[in-house]
């Protein structure tokens, strides 16, 4: 199984780019896409070649939201509303038979770090309690935009950042306790533990892309016994039409 996270920064935006093309060639068995910033009615609406169809949205129009997209049937899917957040579509779950899929896009901390309190000492805290809780049951992964980059060799310049959203010690320590706490393993680290260079989101401005000043925020997370399924793990850093690229896993018997 092929499975693929995104974060599209604009589904309709990226339709109209290259994702039939992204497709096609990739032959995802599962995509699950970040930053829709669609409607449930829109959604709907979209021509999207897989079988099965997923979305979370926002309450907010143009903001936020999740999708999964799949050929091979869940047993069950649920959007996830965590108790006493707002409801911003950042998490939908995919019940299969083996695993637990998770899909997430974890809220920027801002500018000005204005949502950093709630990030990491709400949302992330209760985040990990609810992974904790479906990993009772059988193997979890989590894939998705965590917006952090959790060492200094997942971004260009760490010296620069240390007090910016994404890379703050605060942020940081949020994401090992998923690791840590959680128990969970960041799969392409422990698949690449001195890899360099290869990042997943890059800022629009000052042609960061181009010359590969980026950070890696985008994940695939998994219980120890679905890493021993793991054949492959890959950032596909020559796919364009957003700000992210995809990030993927290939899980085998």
């Amino acid at each position: 199984m092929k499975i693929f996270s995104w974060n599209v920064n604009g589904l309709r935006a990226v339709l109209k780019k290259n994702f039939y093309d992204f497709v096609a060639s990739h032959a995802p068995d599962v995509l699950c896409l970040q930053e829709t910033k669609i409607s449930m009615q829109d959604a709907l609406a979209l021509d999207i070649p897989f079988k099965y169809k997923y979305f979370n949205c926002a309450e907010k129009k143009g903001y936020s939201g999740t999708a999964i997209f799949s050929n091979e049937e869940p047993l069950d899917v649920q959007s996830v509303q965590l108790e006493g957040h707002p409801d911003e579509g950042r998490i939908l779950c995919a019940n299969f038979a083996a695993f637990y899929l998770v899909n997430v896009y974890v809220p920027n901390s801002k500018t000005e770090l204005e949502r950093l309190s709630y990030r990491t000492q709400s949302f992330d805290a209760d985040f990990r309690r609810y992974l904790k809780g479906l990993a009772k049951t059988k193997g979890v992964i989590v894939c998705g935009d965590l917006n952090v980059a959790h060492e200094e060799i997942d971004l260009a310049r760490p010296a620069d950042n240390h007090f910016s959203a994404g890379f703050t010690d605060e942020e940081r320590a949020s994401f090992a306790a998923h690791l840590k706490n959680g128990g969970l393993i960041d799969v392409w680290r422990a698949l690449n533990p001195e890899r360099q260079n290869k990042y997943s989101w890059w800022s629009y401005r000052g042609g960061a892309r181009d010359r590969n000043v980026g950070w890696r925020i985008d994940y695939f997370l998994c219980t120890p016994d679905i890493f021993k399924k793991v054949k492959d793990a890959d950032i596909h850093d020559d796919v364009t039409g957003s700000d992210h690229c995809p990030v993927s896993v290939t899980l085998g018997e």
